[in-house]
């Protein structure tokens, strides 16, 4: 069993970016027609969404998210031990991003840095591995960071997604402190990897043909596109996810009463309604963002925070937590939270000129 206890780490900080570009549903309309745009909006809940610009990536995000935090917190980087960065948009195939991000943030050679890909849990396996790195280490503070953009990814006429996801990333600061723990419960089933995948571009097979097909949803679709089989999404969402909720409540001798919010991953409306149900819990201690920033993937447990708390002064926070989705992965996390150092959401514009590479240009190679 993937249940894990780390003592004297704590989530110090949360910080979070959007890109500065906001796409309401409405906007889809000369796409897909009013009448279609008021039905997603009625069975998904999603009102608007902020997608990248074109020059953004996952790994830009993530970077205006992490200097908001250094700003607010003044944290010493020279005392940032581990940079872990959790997307599936990386900026490259290669290197990891974490690389990259350890340079532009000006951390220390001494600073390990790796990249996690997942998705939808990334968050609570984020955090896992960098409190684990701490509880293996002298290391002071640990930076988790996410990002995504999955909105370059979708089929722009997939009217099932593409008014579904948004863009995004996030900072987590850990900090090493006496007296706090962190309780964690992972899964995964990849006997059903195929419920949600993007066939190409990956070595499996990098250059298959980008001809269209038509899938049983009536909906035209090549191999680059993501595919989600979303009956097998929906049940895995509202079974196994309260389940585990339910499991991870009896490791930790706890229940749903003694947490002062629920922040689970923004699928969708009905699917966050179904886990409440099950779990018999207050309806009003489950946090909801989805409705202004779509589905955003492992960004969607700390923009909901940071959304919910970041212009309020209410204290610490018991905070129950879970994110699942693609892989299939899952886990539930519980962390007590300073909610004056869960900041508001910021957008941004801002990209990595420098990242850029031009074909014959020397100087952006070597």
């Amino acid at each position: 069993m993937a249940f894990f206890e780390i003592k004297d780490i704590k989530i110090e900080a949360v910080s979070c970016a959007v890109p500065d570009n906001l796409v309401p549903v409405q906007s889809f309309e000369p796409v897909f027609g009013a009448e279609a745009c008021e039905k997603f909006t009625e069975s998904t809940g999603i009102r608007e969404m902020y997608k990248a610009l074109p020059e953004q990536t996952a790994g830009d995000l993530a970077y205006a998210a992490a200097e908001n935090l250094f700003e607010k917190t003044e944290t010493d980087r020279s005392k940032i031990g581990a940079l872990v960065f959790v997307t599936q948009s990386p900026d490259y195939r290669r290197p990891a991003t974490a690389c990259v991000l350890q340079k532009r943030l000006g951390l220390s050679l001494g600073c390990a840095a790796m990249d996690i890909g997942l998705g939808c849990s990334g968050f609570v396996y984020g955090l896992q591995t960098a409190a684990s790195l701490m509880a293996s280490s002298d290391m002071e503070y640990a930076l988790v960071l996410i990002g995504e953009t999955a909105s370059k990814l979708v089929n722009p006429l997939d009217k099932s997604i593409v008014m579904m996801y948004g863009d995004a990333g996030a900072a987590i600061l850990l900090k090493r402190e006496e007296g706090t723990s962190m309780k964690t419960l992972l899964k995964s089933d990849g006997n059903r990897f195929k419920a949600i995948v993007l066939p190409a571009g990956g070595f499996r097979d990098m250059n298959p043909s980008d001809e269209t097909f038509m899938c049983s949803d009536g909906i035209e679709r090549s191999l680059y596109d993501i595919f989600m089989d979303g009956t097998s999404v929906f049940s895995f969402s509202i079974t196994d996810v309260p389940e585990t909720v339910k499991e991870y409540l009896s490791l930790t001798e706890s229940a749903i009463e003694e947490y002062d919010c629920l922040a689970f991953h923004q699928a969708n409306r009905f699917i966050l309604k179904q886990i409440t149900r099950k779990l018999k819990a207050p309806k009003e201690k489950v946090l909801i963002s989805l409705d202004r920033f779509g589905n955003t993937g492992g960004m969607s447990i700390p923009l909901t925070l940071c959304d919910h708390f970041g212009d309020t002064e209410d204290g610490k926070k018991n905070i129950l937590m879970s994110g699942f989705g693609i892989g299939l992965s899952w886990g539930v996390t519980s962390a007590a939270v300073d909610t004056e150092k869960i900041f508001p959401v910021i957008r941004t514009k801002d990209f990595y000129a420098e990242g850029k590479f031009e074909p014959g240009d020397r100087k952006s190679v070597v």
